[in-house]
């Protein structure tokens, strides 16, 4: 793990800001997540199949498989080329 993600509590937040986001959406409302660091999408990809998975589900998922920029995104901006797009709707 990156020092600077170790020391700011990086992962620790992020899965404090998820939960919350449960309670801030309204159903039909949809939280995209980028993530640029592994460890950060295990995070997100985690709670996303958690809250969706439920006997009461809370998300739904947009899709099933996470969005990457292109190769032209990645040409014209190489720091894209580790970004990861995850996208769910709050059901009711």
């Amino acid at each position: 793990m990156a020092l600077r993600i170790a020391v700011n509590g990086e992962l620790e937040n992020l899965e404090t800001a998820l939960g919350q986001t449960i309670n801030l959406l309204r159903p039909g409302g949809r939280l995209a997540v980028i993530s640029y660091h592994s460890l950060e999408d295990r995070i997100v990809k985690q709670f996303m199949r958690r809250e969706s998975s439920t006997e009461m589900p809370t998300l739904k998922l947009i899709s099933r498989k996470v969005t990457r920029p292109t190769s032209l995104e990645t040409k014209s901006n190489p720091r894209s080329r580790s970004a990861k797009l995850r996208i769910a709707e709050r059901l009711s």
